[in-house]
């Protein structure tokens, strides 16, 4: 089973930078999954929670908004993928616009909606392009079972996602957008401090090697002193 994208001629929105004067830690997440299993939803409920000042969605699906989480101050970006996604036999490629998006984030929640079989089947594909476009990364992801408040009309059990989750080694989670926010809440905050991890590692390591090949600043009570000495020695 593959994935296919139907042929929409669909670009995502243009990457845009984060304003300096905020930035604090900048984090880049894209949402993906079939259409119509609350990717949207979910992204809007989580910005519109008691952060800093209103979201801002951008053109092609792109939202920004400065959150707090446990303490630090972050510049978020959402992208949110079209939902033309569909399994099916045959294989063709993804788009383009697709793979710009999974290079240009820094972690990925893999949505599907557990009334919906089939978009439950999207996840694995989805998760080996993730990994064929960022094999080197570290990238994070999260598969997330959406309308958990629908178990009426379940197709597919909490216990297949957690499997699916495990055989790939990644985090499940399972959520109702409709009917609770800190499922929701939960998705991108972990991410968003998945993301601070490696950010930090990272700039550990190059605050490390600066620090060696830095001179020494030079001690000006030393300075003083020697200047004194010097003065002292002419005058003599």
């Amino acid at each position: 089973m593959r994935l296919s994208i139907m042929s929409h001629n669909y670009l995502l929105a243009p990457i845009q930078e984060c304003p300096s004067d905020y930035l604090v830690k900048d984090v880049k997440l894209a949402v993906l999954g079939t259409g119509s299993v609350g990717k949207s939803a979910m992204i809007v409920r989580y910005l519109t929670r008691r952060f800093i000042g209103d979201y801002e969605p951008n053109t092609g699906n792109l939202y920004s908004r400065l959150v707090h989480v446990e303490g630090d101050q972050i510049f978020l970006q959402i992208q949110d993928t079209p939902g033309c996604i569909e399994v099916q036999e045959d294989v063709a490629q993804m788009l383009d616009s697709l793979s710009r998006c999974l290079k240009w984030a820094d972690g990925v929640a893999l949505v599907y909606s557990i009334t919906d079989y089939r978009s439950y089947q999207s996840i694995r594909p989805l998760y080996q392009h993730i990994r064929k476009i960022r094999p080197d990364s570290k990238v994070p992801v999260v598969i997330v079972g959406n309308k958990g408040d629908l178990a009426h009309s379940r197709q597919v059990a909490a216990s297949d996602g957690l499997q699916l989750a495990n055989e790939l080694g990644s985090v499940f989670l399972e959520i109702s957008t409709s009917d609770s926010c800190q499922g929701v809440c939960d998705v991108f905050q972990y991410l968003c401090k998945e993301v601070s991890k490696l950010h930090s590692c990272g700039s550990g390591d190059k605050r490390r090697s600066s620090l060696i090949s830095r001179p020494k600043s030079p001690n000006m009570q030393d300075l003083k002193r020697r200047f004194k000495q010097a003065l002292s020695y002419k005058v003599k």
